[in-house]
């Protein structure tokens, strides 16, 4: 499934090799302009933003999003949505800056790559969140947090 993103960058890539062939480049160098247009470092985003706006779509009660940050929203409650902004970006402050300490004391990493991803995406969950809904913010927390009942509310084992 083919998304704006994507449909941009492979335009991208198009307009790269129409320039290089216009000029008389090789066939080889318009190869190598497209590809490197397509796939520059603005891929990473896109991808980064389409996963983003899949789990966006799929809802809090989805169990991949369940499973995917249950366990931050319990281990991490904050009362507002200003204050979980906070939270998330010193966070993803610290955890940047212990990357680089860790490779200019060793010359390389070992932490791993997914709890800087995972700050990432709620990074980038909550500035949507508190764009286009902030009132929703305690209604996700608990929806990812427990189940609801029948009658729609929220059970209480899990608040």
């Amino acid at each position: 499934m083919a998304t704006s993103r994507t449909d941009r960058d492979l335009a991208r890539g198009r307009r790269a090799a129409a320039h290089v062939r216009i000029r008389g480049g090789s066939a080889l160098a318009t190869a190598c302009a497209r590809v490197g247009a397509t796939f520059s470092p603005a891929i990473r985003y896109s991808i980064f933003k389409d996963r983003v706006a899949t789990l966006i779509r799929r809802g809090a009660a989805h169990p991949e999003v369940r499973i995917r940050y249950g366990m931050f929203v319990e281990r991490h409650r904050a009362p507002n949505l200003d204050a979980a902004i906070v939270l998330i970006d010193r966070m993803r402050c610290a955890e940047l800056g212990a990357r680089a300490e860790a490779v200019g004391n060793w010359g390389y990493c070992s932490r791993s790559r997914l709890s800087l991803m995972l700050l990432d995406e709620v990074r980038l969950i909550l500035r949507i969140l508190r764009r286009h809904a902030p009132g929703r913010f305690p209604q996700l927390t608990a929806e990812i947090r427990g189940r609801r009942s029948r009658d729609g509310s929220l059970d209480k084992r899990y608040r």
